[in-house]
């Protein structure tokens, strides 16, 4: 399978990641710890280490993004290799 056609599967056919659960109460309940606790650190900070933290935040989700992709696609891979390898046996075998 193509790899392109993987990463459109990724990209533009799954839900983003803050959707990946927004009904669970702990769900919610922990984003709104994180969002709290976000807030009172970065009001601690001077506005260069503000900057720096943002930058941070931003360059770990951009790793996230990156790992779930590859996850992804490695699963779907997988998925497709199992899917044709079960198409392509012989009746006497899948019974």
């Amino acid at each position: 399978m193509d790899r392109k056609l993987l990463e459109r599967l990724f990209y533009d056919g799954i839900m983003p990641r803050e959707k990946c659960c927004p009904e669970k109460k702990d769900y919610q309940d922990t984003m709104k710890l994180c969002d709290t606790v976000e807030q009172e650190f970065a009001a601690l900070l001077s506005k260069d280490e503000a900057k720096m933290f943002q930058d941070y935040k931003e360059y770990a989700s951009s790793l996230t993004t990156m790992e779930n992709a590859e996850s992804f696609m490695q699963g779907m891979a997988l998925g497709i290799r199992l899917t044709a390898e079960a198409f392509t046996l012989g009746d006497s075998k899948t019974k």
